[in-house]
């Protein structure tokens, strides 16, 4: 099988991947929202924090498999080492190393919210909140790649500029 092939193959498995998710996911979407119509959160700064940093998420959520579909694009038309690819590499490196500081607080928040009389707080939200290290994990790889891309990109304008 030719990379081009490859490239298709793996373009259909990232679509593919992406509606099976949605699909499966559609009903805790819907349930999320009518959590959030019936007011769980009750009108307060804590609730309204809460739901922008849902939003924040899922706008960096969406920006990262954006732009990995357009890395794929991009590979699939043969420019690999580009300085759009290093761009978006940096760009997902980033997001993918904020989201999960971000989930993190929002899951603070809400263990507070309903074990706010507990003595030692700080701690018990260490023990009992989760934080995505995986992704802190992904995002930073995706930099060191994008780093390693930007200076493949400076050692081949030196090998040109050599005569």
């Amino acid at each position: 099988m030719n990379t081009k092939n490859q490239i298709k193959l793996i373009k259909v498995g990232y679509v593919m991947t992406l509606l099976a998710v949605v699909l499966f996911s559609l009903k805790d979407v819907a349930r999320g929202f009518q959590d959030g119509y019936k007011d769980e959160g009750n009108g307060t700064l804590i609730g309204f924090l809460q739901g922008l940093a849902m939003l924040v998420i899922a706008f960096l959520a969406i920006r990262v498999l954006v732009y990995l579909y357009r890395f794929i694009d991009s590979v699939q038309i043969g420019h690999v080492f580009s300085e759009d690819n290093v761009r978006r590499l940096k760009r997902m490196g980033w997001y993918c190393t904020t989201i999960p500081f971000i989930l993190f607080s929002f899951n603070a928040s809400i263990y507070i919210q309903e074990n706010i009389n507990e003595s030692k707080l700080v701690l018990k939200i260490i023990e009992n909140i989760d934080f995505q290290i995986w992704l802190l994990i992904f995002g930073l790889t995706l930099s060191t790649i994008a780093f390693v891309f930007k200076k493949g990109i400076e050692l081949k304008l030196e090998q040109d500029l050599t005569i």
